[in-house]
């Protein structure tokens, strides 16, 4: 069993795996002033309501885009877990190619998401909507590179913290193109906005492939633009599910 911690500017995700195919997991906030001991607290409340206990695990997968809290989860694991913590990060990934100039700088989420599908599609396009919003873009088996985005929340909160007036809204799929009040306003911009933006770009990625790429969409918002954005594939355990691949490769590598 292997315990995964995929840390996230918003939201950090606990996660529990056999066999990297499905997955116990739990999100909470991500606190930048939190401790090893306050996260284990709430690791080991989680944990041993499922199990009964903490059980043994046979390693830790950290995915981190969060750097002031990595000395931390390194801290976590080695304290209360005492097992080996992987990192994921692209300049430590030798089976995939890196085609950019500088891969220490892709995040560890990403790097996570290219593992979850590259060996099966060689040809694909990963789209991550949580704070921010990435495509990430693989041809040949190649990491090419991507776009990064604002997140709908992102979004969202920039105009209510920039703005007099604005206020912040719940973000869901508007079923207008035209708003009647304020909200409504902001709803389409924001939701429809980014999804048309998001088809506008995956088309004209589509032009440097022969064939058509499969098109994944993952990520805590995934769920609210799934029904205007073009995808393929649905997987909202993806960043895990390429987190303990990764930890796979990582392990036959030595």
């Amino acid at each position: 069993m292997v315990i995964l911690f995929d840390i996230g500017n918003t939201q950090t995700v606990l996660g529990v795996t056999d066999d990297g195919v499905t997955f116990h997991k739990w999100r909470f906030s991500t606190q930048r002033s939190g401790t090893e001991d306050e996260i284990f607290a709430v690791a080991s409340i989680l944990l041993e309501k499922l199990f009964g206990t903490i059980p043994h695990f046979e390693g830790a997968v950290i995915a981190s885009v969060v750097p002031s809290l990595n000395y931390v989860f390194q801290r976590l694991v080695e304290k209360y877990f005492s097992i080996e913590c992987t990192w994921v990060e692209a300049v430590n990934s030798s089976m995939v190619k890196w085609n950019v100039k500088n891969p220490s700088e892709i995040g560890a989420d990403r790097v996570a998401n290219v593992f979850a599908v590259v060996f099966d599609h060689p040809d694909a396009l990963v789209i991550d909507a949580g704070t921010a919003i990435t495509i990430d873009v693989l041809k040949d088996g190649n990491y090419e590179g991507g776009v990064i985005m604002p997140g709908l929340m992102t979004a969202a909160y920039s105009l209510f913290e920039k703005t007099a007036k604005l206020p912040q809204v719940d973000l869901h799929v508007p079923t207008n193109c035209v708003g009647k009040d304020t909200s409504e306003n902001i709803r389409i911009g924001i939701v429809k906005g980014t999804a048309y933006a998001l088809n506008g770009l995956i088309k004209e990625m589509k032009t440097i492939y022969d064939t058509p790429p499969m098109v994944f969409l993952t990520g805590g918002q995934s769920k609210v633009l799934e029904k205007l954005v073009e995808h393929d594939h649905l997987d909202p355990d993806l960043t895990l599910r390429g987190m303990f691949k990764f930890w796979q490769v990582k392990r036959r590598s030595f």
